[in-house]
């Protein structure tokens, strides 16, 4: 890790020097302006022997150890450094420039960790480097060394504490307004706040001149529900990344929940021609082909896909879904019973299968055992627990299906096909005010519900409660 030492930290350095030169050794002084002087010209051995040097003519000098630790940090020697920090602070415990060199360091610590790190480890070591790099910036001003600062904010979001990070790299960004670098950090740190309005502002002042920033912009966009917004800064990323698929998937995304689907479409079948080995794209340009309006052509378009990828999950499944919303179940169940040919303990699929069954009313016991083998491959899922809730309530085994529907409406608070099931199942055992209660939160829920037949369901039981 190269680490410069800006001009005011050196100029600190030489004034203090200079008192101690004053007051104690001339010699001291004078070697740490030669060290100065051969580390310019290249001549790092005889710069580290001026300072030591120094360090012998004045040995209760901090200032010249702290020295000693910027030198061989700027030379990417760390434990050589760190021990010359440590040195300077059992000398002066407020030497700013020690701190500054041990922050440095276990920061670049900190950074060397990975995900299979223990989580109290790295926040211990995060703390450690903050408490130095803290006392290194608490006491300057505001612009004497933007690197205390980019550090302290990166230590900031590694520890979860977003606002002292949103501080920390807004003295970075008042330094230097058009740094890319640091304006992702500032608004990564907003966005951890729950801030995407600044998240947003802090990247849109700069992505016309840096477009590399346009990614970032286009994914807090989208996070506030700013769509038409998100599709055009995804426009801009691929302008300066023209083959990134990541930025063509989720621009096409941005695009359909938008609910332009002809837009959507036409993305996506531009990707497909760039990158036909990427499955991704054919499912969603006959999804978005699907919901402006065209199924028919939205089946031509994935049948041949998912008849060359038999054993591509997501295209198979894909093409259920698509059979299904068109009304031909048939052809949903043939798809997903040839899926699992070839992947008998796919959960998602034997799930699917389950429901779409129990939605038919047909072959229920067949249904229930589709969905309890998923939920074998993953226990407590509460989309299975859903499906297999539903499966028992068709059958007309009400209490059976409360004991699964229940839980998943517990873990599934917004999803209003989920609460309609628990309504449907608690209005059957004549307990209509908790069925109102759970119908009354299918309406608030994220869709996916006929909404004049639930209120329907709620007008009926409310009824009956006041007989």
């Amino acid at each position: 890790m190269a680490v410069r030492i800006p001009a005011t930290t050196a100029c600190v350095l030489l004034l203090s020097l200079a008192a101690a030169a004053g007051a104690q050794s001339p010699d001291a002084y004078f070697e740490f302006l030669m060290a100065r002087r051969l580390e310019s010209q290249g001549d790092q051995a005889g710069a580290l022997a001026a300072l030591e040097r120094a360090a012998a003519a004045d040995p209760a000098s901090a200032e010249v150890r702290a020295e000693i630790a910027s030198f061989q940090l700027r030379r990417n020697r760390r434990t050589d450094a760190e021990a010359a920090a440590v040195q300077a602070l059992k000398l002066d415990d407020a030497n700013l420039e020690a701190h500054r060199v041990l922050g440095l360091i276990y920061s670049s610590n900190v950074d060397a960790m990975n995900a299979r790190t223990p989580e109290a480890q790295v926040e211990a070591a995060a703390k450690q480097a903050i408490t130095h790099l803290e006392r290194a910036a608490g006491e300057t001003s505001a612009g004497t060394d933007i690197q205390i600062h980019y550090s302290l904010g990166r230590l900031y979001l590694r520890i979860g504490d977003a606002a002292k990070a949103v501080d920390a790299f807004v003295r970075v960004v008042n330094q230097n307004p058009d740094s890319a670098q640091g304006r992702l950090s500032l608004a990564q740190a907003y966005a951890a706040t729950n801030d995407l309005k600044n998240a947003i502002d802090t990247l849109e002042f700069i992505v016309n001149d840096e477009p590399r920033v346009a990614g970032v912009l286009a994914q807090y966009q989208e996070q506030a529900g700013m769509l038409k917004e998100a599709t055009t800064s995804y426009t801009v990323a691929l302008a300066n990344d023209p083959m990134n698929r990541g930025l063509k998937f989720r621009r096409i995304a941005a695009a359909f929940n938008d609910g332009n689907y002809t837009q959507a479409a036409a993305f996506a079948t531009e990707a497909q021609s760039q990158h036909p080995d990427d499955l991704r794209f054919p499912r969603l340009r006959a999804r978005a082909i699907f919901e402006s309006g065209d199924p028919g052509r939205a089946v031509t378009i994935l049948e041949p896909v998912a008849k060359a990828n038999p054993r591509d999950t997501a295209t198979q499944l894909g093409l259920a879904d698509i059979y299904n919303d068109a009304g031909r179940d048939t052809d949903a169940e043939r798809t997903l019973r040839q899926l699992l040919e070839i992947e008998p303990a796919n959960a998602e699929a034997l799930n699917y299968l389950g429901y779409l069954l129990a939605n038919r009313g047909r072959s229920l016991d067949e249904a229930v055992k589709l969905v309890e083998r998923a939920l074998v491959a993953e226990p407590g899922n509460p989309s299975y627990l859903d499906s297999l809730g539903w499966a028992h309530f068709r059958r007309g085994n009400f209490e059976e299906a409360e004991k699964y529907l229940s839980p998943a409406a517990q873990q599934l608070p917004r999803n209003a096909v989920v609460q309609d099931h628990l309504g449907d199942v608690l209005a059957r055992r004549g307990r209509w005010a908790d069925a109102i209660a759970a119908w009354t939160r299918a309406l608030a829920g994220d869709g996916g519900i006929e909404r004049a037949v639930v209120e329907k369901k709620i007008e009926d039981a409310r009824a009956r409660v006041t007989r």
